[in-house]
């Protein structure tokens, strides 16, 4: 929802970033694979809930992209990885929009795949890669902040 309210109007055209897609390989890069695939179908609902889309064509692009990023980048990178990670999402992104040509047509719809690869595709690719320098280390916050209050859940109950 943030991605269709907040950036509506940023920038013209088919080319946006996907919040949502950054938000899935950041997560799969920090908590593995199944976490990334976790979030990848509940942010695909989310995304679903709001496309014009057949139903489920985002459920499975962003969950097999969470599952895709979490599964290489925990050969790949540890620490502190922006490059990697700005790679991952970059990559992410044409995956996804591979998936998503491949299960719109399948569904029925004609896509000019052709042309949104040039004018879609690889500009909101490279959006994607700018958005996970921003984006990472919020998520990083996040996951830490969730860390620490386990560990004191754990303190309290004397584990």
């Amino acid at each position: 929802m943030l991605e269709s309210a907040a950036v509506r109007g940023f920038i013209t055209g088919g080319l946006h970033p996907e919040l949502s897609l950054v938000i899935v390989v950041g997560w799969a890069a920090l908590r593995g694979w199944e976490e990334g695939l976790l979030v990848g179908i509940i942010g695909g609902i989310f995304v679903d809930l709001m496309s014009a889309a057949p139903f489920g064509v985002n459920v499975v692009r962003l969950g097999l992209v969470g599952l895709g990023a979490g599964l290489v980048m925990a050969r790949v990178a540890h620490g502190s990885a922006l490059f990697p990670l700005a790679g991952a999402a970059a990559c992410g992104s044409l995956v996804g929009f591979v998936l998503s040509v491949l299960a719109l047509q399948a569904s029925g719809w004609s896509v000019a795949w052709e042309r949104s690869l040039l004018v879609d595709a690889l500009p909101s690719a490279v959006l994607a890669a700018a958005g996970m320098a921003i984006a990472f280390p919020v998520l990083r916050a996040i996951e830490q902040r969730g860390l620490a209050s386990e560990e004191s859940a754990d303190v309290l109950r004397g584990e």
